[in-house]
């Protein structure tokens, strides 16, 4: 499997993990050292990992409202045989996001290092 198509396969389980709120599959795409940035009233705010987690751990996952799952990878960079990055979209009623989203691979896996996510609506 190329480096491409194993981000591909990080990225599908952040997208249905969060759509069927499976926190296995969701959490399993983020390195546990991970942050999570965004811009609210003109400041950048961050969050670690666990507390990321147990945030999304706590929502009522879109399926269960019926909604259509929002999951596009708009781009996706191999940087290096290490590194990547992948912006996509997605959603989270009411709002959608659009996230760029850094990847690293240690010890042979791809996981989420780091995570700049913007909402609309």
């Amino acid at each position: 499997m190329s480096e491409e198509d194993q981000i591909r396969t990080v990225l599908k389980d952040y997208f249905d993990g969060l759509y069927f709120g499976d926190m296995t599959r969701f959490s399993s795409a983020f390195h546990p050292a991970c942050r999570l940035f965004t811009v609210a009233d003109g400041t950048v705010q961050t969050i670690d990992y666990a507390p990321y987690m147990e945030r999304c751990a706590g929502r009522k996952p879109p399926v269960e409202s019926g909604e259509p799952q929002v999951a596009e990878i708009i781009e996706l960079t191999v940087s290096t045989s290490d590194t990547a990055h992948a912006r996509v979209r997605d959603a989270f009623p009411p709002r959608t996001f659009v996230n760029e989203l850094s990847l690293a691979k240690s010890e042979g896996s791809w996981k989420i290092v780091s995570k700049l996510y913007h909402a609309f609506g």
